[in-house]
């Protein structure tokens, strides 16, 4: 008989624009306000007996049409991010789960998603990689190395997954301080470092 979870496992979600759901209410958000605009512009006019048509044309027909063209195809791309949300409901949600720190180790998601159970885990750090000259990219790497044995190139320390959140727009980043407590909680033994730029 398999054993029970102790304690709640502590799980990181997709958020941000990349999620259907977060795209649906921000378009919905939008369309709402083009109908209200539409609608103020129609009642200020009626009010004033001045032209309807006139404004309406200024808003909509603006910059070659754009903004008609957009408020016609507002509703379908609602239906279907609807539709693509309620069959979203029904499969299994692991490919929006970033991480996950339970009882029985780490589930790092991602492109390669990997289970490393505790007995496995020398360590936990958070650290940047050089991506190009100017930039760097904060990932998480759970060590499968001791501390005294680590290689050069970190890439060789262990798995490694995105920093949870850091290339989700208008989204958070998993605070650090969230995956020490998360970690210490399920294996106070394993260590949990913050290395900051790491040049392999």
């Amino acid at each position: 008989m398999p054993s029970a979870q102790i304690t709640e496992p502590f799980v990181v979600k997709r958020h941000g624009l990349g999620t259907t759901k977060t795209a649906l209410t921000l378009g919905t958000v939008v369309f709402g306000l083009m109908v209200t605009l539409t609608l103020a512009i129609v009642v200020v006019q009626a009010i004033r007996g001045a032209s309807i048509r006139e404004p309406l044309e200024a808003v909509w027909l603006s910059w070659g049409g754009t903004p008609l063209i957009f408020a016609v195809g507002l509703p379908i791309l609602l239906v279907v991010g609807a539709i693509t949300a309620l069959e979203e409901r029904r499969e299994d949600d692991a490919d929006d789960v970033l991480l996950t720190v339970d009882d029985a180790g780490i589930y790092l998601g991602g492109e390669q998603p990997r289970t490393i159970p505790w007995g496995e885990v020398r360590g936990v750090c958070r650290l940047e990689r050089q991506d190009s000259e100017e930039t760097w990219e904060p990932r998480l790497v759970v060590m499968l190395v001791d501390e005294d044995a680590l290689p050069r190139s970190t890439k060789a320390w262990g798995p490694s997954c995105p920093w949870p959140g850091s290339h989700e727009i208008l989204a958070r980043s998993l605070p650090y301080d969230d995956l020490v407590t998360a970690i210490a909680q399920r294996a106070p033994h394993i260590q949990v470092t913050n290395r900051g730029r790491v040049e392999d």
